[in-house]
């Protein structure tokens, strides 16, 4: 692992340190009522003690941002990319907890506050509230004629590439995937806040229309990224380009959404809270989890921004939300996978059919019949990846081979010399071993 891929792997990552600060920083300013996720009548909003509560909270925060980002120092030093692997999806997954045990705290003791103030009515019960006004309002979705261009986009690839066709089809696929997330995740609940039904249609409004502009922008963006990383696909730099522009564009449009709908439900509820005012703090678990065994729904929409949350009174919501956090969990065993790679010879073998190389259990074969010409090559070309592995000790899939175009790899690049092969169609593979003189001993056998 060079300290140059380190510095870049590391520099895609830290910007998802910033954006989660200043999200979880935007918890300390009213909208809807709500401040980190409990619900406070207008006099309360301003109050001395509340102030101090949300003023500590920023500053635990910020020591979090600083002890998440001293933590990347050390992680640009392992040279084992198994080791690096572990560390970085550890250091990734830390920052939800690391900024949750504040907020929970400051939620816990704003709560506290709000039951000893006497804020919290004691005749209050845990109810959903509806403005049957606003709800009578008809939902306008969008068409999915507006997300069929980005989906025909996505699949030109391909009608030109299909080595890798597996590849494009995912991405292409996201684009209905996105139009069915649009239509189906949202819950068409109007944004009640207090008794006026012009602010709770103004604010669904925002809301909704925000809602069809993320899923909208991100469907077109997808499919504009499947046909650039087609066409920069033998470019390694360029084809990184692409991506690393794919995810500024997605997360800065999805985040700036996010924020422009808090703005707007900030400043359309200033000056709510002085009468009636719709308070559900019972019905979320530390402001943040949804729990109510008398809504039926598995998702409903989060109290501020733009997005939906899971329902975890429902035992489907429960199943989806463990699957989840053990997936999160095991990410930093994509490590140990990496490490067993990083330590599995490359072998090279000729069966009665085929010439076969093999690592860590993927096998790379050429049928006997289909070989055309074998070469050896004392010199490994120079290799520039498309997909598939790029440790030390072992390259395989998808490669441009200065000099030879595009080749199927299974090698291991220190040990030589090297098997070119072509098929009969065209088709390159170049096949090497971890073992001294095995290729020779190979192409001997194949004549």
């Amino acid at each position: 692992m060079t300290l140059f891929l380190s510095i870049i792997l590391w520099a895609v990552m830290l910007p998802v340190l910033p954006i989660m600060y200043f999200m979880q920083k935007n918890e300390c300013k009213p909208k809807k009522n709500i401040v980190a996720g409990v619900t406070l009548p207008y006099e309360a909003q301003r109050d001395e003690e509340v102030l101090a509560l949300l003023a500590r909270y920023g500053r635990e925060l910020k020591r979090m941002c600083w002890v998440m980002l001293a933590a990347v120092i050390p992680g640009l030093f392992f040279r084992s990319v198994g080791l690096f692997m572990i560390y970085y999806m550890a250091w990734i997954i830390a920052p939800c907890a690391a900024f949750a045990v504040p907020y929970i705290r400051c939620n816990k003791a704003l709560r506290r506050l709000k039951e000893a103030r006497g804020w919290r009515r004691a005749e209050d019960a845990p109810q959903v509230v509806s403005d049957l006004t606003a709800a009578a309002e008809e939902m306008r979705w969008l068409s999915p004629w507006w997300f069929l261009p980005a989906f025909l986009i996505g699949l030109v690839p391909l009608a030109f590439e299909r080595e890798v066709w597996w590849a494009w089809t995912i991405c292409a696929a996201l684009v209905p995937a996105f139009y069915l997330c649009y239509r189906h995740l949202y819950r068409n609940r109007a944004e009640v806040v207090d008794a006026d039904s012009q602010r709770t249609m103004a604010l669904t409004r925002i809301r909704r229309y925000n809602w069809g502009k993320v899923w909208l922008v991100t469907a077109w963006a997808t499919g504009l990224f499947n046909v650039l990383l087609w066409l920069t696909l033998d470019h390694v730099w360029l084809c990184m380009g692409v991506c690393l522009l794919y995810g500024a564009v997605t997360v800065a449009e999805a985040v700036g959404i996010e924020f422009r709908v808090r703005r707007l439900q900030e400043k359309l509820t200033a000056d709510s809270g002085q009468g009636f005012y719709v308070d559900e703090d019972d019905l979320w678990i530390w402001g943040m989890l949804y729990y109510n065994p008398n809504d039926a729904r598995l998702r409903v929409n989060a109290r501020v921004g733009v997005g939906t949350t899971a329902n975890l009174a429902r035992r489907p919501a429960q199943v989806i939300m463990a699957l989840v956090l053990a997936l999160l969990l095991a990410c930093p065993l994509i490590g140990v996978w990496i490490m067993g790679m990083e330590r599995a010879p490359v072998e090279l073998a000729v069966t009665e059919s085929a010439l076969e190389g093999s690592h860590y259990g993927g096998t790379w074969s050429v049928a006997l019949d289909d070989i055309a010409e074998v070469c050896i090559l004392e010199e490994c070309p120079r290799l520039r990846r498309i997909s598939g592995s790029g440790l030390d000790n072992a390259l395989t899939g998808q490669y441009n081979a200065d000099g030879w175009g595009r080749v199927t790899c299974c090698i291991d690049p220190r040990t030589g010399p090297w098997l070119l092969v072509r098929q009969r169609d065209g088709r390159l593979f170049l096949f090497g071993s971890s073992e001294a003189g095995a290729a020779e001993a190979v192409a001997a056998r194949l004549g």
